[in-house]
């Protein structure tokens, strides 16, 4: 018998087409798709909600008046409840289209509010209070008198305490554990860190009061919760330093976060003299100080969690 001839269109592999070569990589979905699908997802869950609370007098009202720079307790609870369950139910979704067994994406359950978490509140509460110690030394603050009546104390400490806890876990997950998590198998960890810090930055001028100054100081302290990311290995410590430096800036010393103020705030405090030093409408992240406070945090970090021979991306996988 003859044996059939192998030629060379024998060995040819199926063509792949090019419009699954643009989505569709080695490992499934493209890590830049797969980002703009997680976030198409939160953003239309967002709309949706934001439509249906639109039909509410009452959230309308302090929606406006956040609009114009102050935030009460009521508006901050339900703004941050709504978007840390939005977060993680869009990151949630993604799992199951990546058929992934977990979704932690930066924040295992194992160690949740562990050793990390209280090491972040120690630092986000002392990073906020050498910044402002410094600024009264300098005559850019002062203290006032008490705000609140001693139960009112106790009683928006722990509202805002909750609030802000809520604020660290809903934007360290939004902008530095899924999409940080799905950008870094794309581009690499730095590459994507700066530009995420860097929308997480242009997000905040749209606060009332914020300006390009205090924006770039958003930026470093992002670069400095991924930084943390990095030597840690999970958002833990950078939720507790996120949710304690703005519990101290809007609840303690009662000044402007991000150009927004708060109701129920501790002290009748001021700020006063030039812009460089007090921020100005912006608040101490739109100060000097703050830049110098946040490298100085780097430097600090850097020497108590020092580089793991192992460190990678691999960290911030799924526990």
């Amino acid at each position: 018998m003859t044996e059939p001839k192998m030629t060379e269109t024998s060995f040819e592999r199926p063509k792949t087409s090019v419009l699954r070569t643009i989505f569709v990589g080695p490992n499934g979905i493209r890590a830049g798709w797969r980002f703009f699908i997680f976030v198409a997802l939160f953003m239309g869950m967002q709309t949706g909600l934001q439509f249906l609370l639109a039909k509410n007098p009452t959230i309308v009202a302090m929606g406006n008046q956040a609009q114009a720079g102050v935030i009460t307790p009521m508006f901050g609870f339900v703004a941050e409840v709504s978007q840390t369950v939005l977060a993680f139910l869009a990151a949630f979704i993604m799992s199951r289209i990546e058929k992934q067994d977990s979704f932690s994406y930066g924040i295992p359950l194992e160690g949740a509010f562990g050793k990390l978490f209280w090491q972040g509140i120690v630092g986000g509460l002392a990073l906020v209070s050498t910044e402002i110690m410094i600024m009264r030394a300098l005559g850019g603050f002062s203290f006032g008198g008490l705000a609140l009546s001693q139960v009112a104390i106790l009683k928006y400490a722990a509202i805002w305490g909750f609030i802000f806890l809520l604020v660290g876990i809903s934007e360290e997950f939004l902008y530095r554990g899924y999409a940080l998590f799905t950008l870094a198998t794309g581009m690499g960890f730095w590459p994507a860190a700066i530009l995420l810090s860097a929308l997480f930055g242009a997000v905040h001028l749209s606060n009332a009061g914020e300006d390009w100054i205090g924006a770039l100081s958003v930026v470093l302290f992002a670069l400095f919760a991924c930084f943390t990311l990095r030597r840690t290995g999970n958002l833990w410590f950078a939720i507790g330093l996120h949710g304690a430096g703005d519990f101290a800036e809007t609840f303690i010393y009662s000044v402007p976060d991000s150009g927004m103020m708060a109701t129920g705030h501790l002290l009748n405090s001021s700020l006063h003299g030039p812009r460089w030093l007090t921020g100005g409408t912006v608040g101490p992240e739109g100060s000097a100080l703050d830049f110098i406070c946040t490298l100085l945090a780097f430097a600090i970090f850097a020497s108590l969690y020092p580089a793991k021979k192992s460190e990678s991306v691999q960290a911030l996988s799924a526990q």
